[in-house]
């Protein structure tokens, strides 16, 4: 795995020792504790992704599930005037969600879950994934929405949509080419990120 994950992995005892403060620098902890131990599942589970395609397909749904939060905290964490309005528009985000999901006549045992707020529905949606990517850069000052297309690959596969039948049944030819994506670079372009924001001083060290 790459050097950065290495180093965050020598942060997760401050890591699991800091407490939040405010609900943004809990999801912030929370969602970087949860990439520590994916990428250290990828890191010692996988080690045939490129020759394998359940490898492939299984580390991609597992990068899948790590890449909207990912996207989310560089979002909040660009600016650091405005991470906590940040915050609220992805928590808005969620309300959204979550009332559309409390709403759907066939959930069961509803009444079991937390209401929704009546007003959350009207809440204002924050912008999609891509345009939240297209309005920040790195540490280096590089614009960041190329990663989008991390993005997509891995949630091509998440669907079940690169399963050799379809490829067959589409192209009639075997084999047929698919990305895979470099997981070493992935992650290391995360850990990178989680390192800058977790070192730069908008959060306590």
């Amino acid at each position: 795995m790459s050097e950065e994950f290495d180093l965050l992995k020598m942060e997760s005892s401050k890591i699991l020792a800091f407490t939040p403060g405010n609900h943004r620098d809990a999801f912030f902890i929370q969602e970087m504790l949860r990439f520590h131990s994916i990428a250290g599942t990828i890191e010692h589970s996988f080690q045939n992704v490129k020759t394998s395609v359940d490898e492939r397909i299984l580390t991609h749904i597992l990068m899948r599930s790590l890449l909207e939060n990912f996207f989310r905290i560089l979002y909040i964490f660009d600016s650091s005037t405005l991470s906590h309005t940040k915050f609220d528009v992805c928590v808005n985000g969620f309300k959204i969600e979550y009332a559309k999901l409390h709403r759907d006549p066939i959930l069961p045992h509803k009444s079991q879950l937390e209401p929704a707020d009546p007003s959350w529905p009207s809440l204002e949606k924050p912008m999609d994934l891509n345009s939240m990517l297209a309005t920040v850069m790195n540490s280096y000052g590089v614009r960041l929405n190329y990663i989008y297309f991390v993005y997509r690959v891995s949630s091509f596969d998440t669907h079940g949509n690169s399963l050799e039948a379809f490829f067959d049944a589409s192209f009639r030819k075997k084999p047929c080419n698919f990305p895979v994506l470099d997981i070493e670079k992935v992650t290391q372009i995360i850990a990178d990120e989680y390192l800058r924001i977790w070192n730069n001083g908008n959060l306590p060290p």
